[in-house]
């Protein structure tokens, strides 16, 4: 999960210099890698910090530089996307840290393993059933809503539609995925199967996922531009990984780290090919502009085409594989067996009525009116990102089986899981 959060992060920004150094002010320009740089190293501490509280601080960190990268591009709508995404990221923190407050309460302890050993205890003995209960649900519903999963999406499109190209990325890309790894983290380590399947929390996520999967698809059909379609097909996404997670088994939880590294290569280069693909249609977003963009920008694309049919769930793709493997896992779960199965299937028709017509649109010949938009040459480093990030995909899509393996290993290491 580090190398996978710095490599989408380090070619996220590679891919978005252009749009960077476009739409930010010169003097906000420093500001922008500060925050770039306080993200990834905050989404590292989440992934490797041992202490709750430490994650909850770092929680913070990320609501901050989040706000900051979407904000720092000039105009009316961006400060009123912030504002919505930080009473929301507010309201989230402010559950997690009151969820931390209860547990310490009922363990008396920060560091994970230790609070992992009290939570069985009091599992085993049934002490504190209620507060345990409510505690996880706090937790989880904080973390829910900092990663845009369904009902608690609404602060979503407008923050990753209305940021520079980078931020869009990395916004939809990492950081909603970030929260989920951390919920993960504490499924393995802290709480356990069989604790979270007593208090039916599983139950919960498995339903508010699979109704993600189809909101976000059918509000991502009615979108007419680009990065507003990313952005809520982000929210179906999310909905896969918190169905995995839902499913509370050992082979659930690896399918869904497997997706949150499809999702983030995939959507990160998507926005990444849009924003070149806005670059070739005088800086427009909305498919009538984007007409033929592909034509004019053939890496950019590509790129788009790619990470779409992989969205979708084409064969050989990654994102077929790791649909596949969830379909798959959903056999251990009496109540998910046919459930699943039929909300993948569904949720992949879904996604191809709204990538089609994007990946239609830029392959069209362009009208005659488009002639007059100036050829724009793209950045060294726009196209090294594109390449970069192509090649990941196919390495996911060649290799999942071999990288879902390594997950496996990686999660048995927690040693509370079962």
């Amino acid at each position: 999960m580090a190398l996978l959060f710095c490599s989408v992060s380090l070619f996220s920004v590679l891919g978005g210099l252009r749009d960077i150094f476009g739409d930010i002010p010169q003097e906000r320009i420093i500001h922008y890698f500060l925050m770039q740089n306080m993200l990834t190293g905050a989404m590292l501490a989440i992934v490797y910090t041992n202490d709750i509280f430490t994650a909850y601080v770092f929680i913070d960190v990320i609501t901050i530089a989040a706000c900051s990268i979407i904000s720092i591009k000039p105009g009316g709508k961006t400060l009123v996307a912030t504002m919505t995404y930080l009473i929301m990221s507010i309201i989230g923190s402010s559950l997690v840290l009151l969820s931390i407050a209860m547990l310490y309460g009922v363990t008396g302890h920060l560091l994970l393993p230790a609070i992992g050993e009290s939570v069985g205890i009091l599992a085993a003995t049934g002490e504190y059933t209620v507060p345990l209960f409510v505690l996880i649900g706090l937790l989880t519903s904080g973390l829910a809503i900092k990663s845009a999963l369904f009902p608690f999406h609404g602060w979503l499109p407008d923050a990753h539609a209305s940021a520079t190209t980078a931020a869009s990325a990395v916004l939809s890309g990492l950081i909603i995925k970030c929260y989920l790894v951390l919920l993960i983290k504490l499924v393995c380590r802290v709480f356990g199967l069989e604790t979270m399947e007593f208090l039916r929390i599983p139950h919960i996520l498995l339903a508010f996922g699979t109704a993600g999967i189809a909101y976000g698809a059918w509000k991502a059909m009615n979108q007419r531009d680009v990065k507003r379609m990313l952005s809520y097909s982000s929210i179906s996404q999310i909905g896969y990984i918190a169905a995995a997670i839902g499913l509370n088994t050992e082979a659930g939880m690896a399918v869904a780290c497997l997706h949150i590294a499809v999702h983030a290569i995939s959507k990160a280069m998507m926005f990444t090919a849009a924003g070149g693909l806005a670059a070739v249609s005088g800086g427009m977003k909305d498919y009538d502009s984007l007409r033929g963009a592909a034509r004019r920008a053939p890496l950019s694309g590509a790129a788009f085409i790619l990470g779409g049919l992989s969205l979708i769930g084409i064969p050989p793709f990654p994102g077929f594989i790791s649909k596949l493997y969830l379909a798959s896992a959903s056999l251990e779960t009496p109540f998910a067996v046919l459930v699943i199965p039929a909300v993948v299937i569904f949720g992949t028709v879904l996604g191809a009525m709204y990538y089609i017509p994007a990946i239609a649109c830029i392959l069209a010949r362009q009208t005659e009116d488009r002639h007059e938009i100036p050829r724009i040459s793209h950045r060294v480093s726009y196209r090294a990102a594109l390449l970069a990030f192509i090649a990941m995909t196919l390495f996911l899509g060649l290799f999942s089986g071999q990288v879902l393996r390594v997950i496996e290993r990686g999660l048995a290491v927690f040693g509370t899981l079962g």
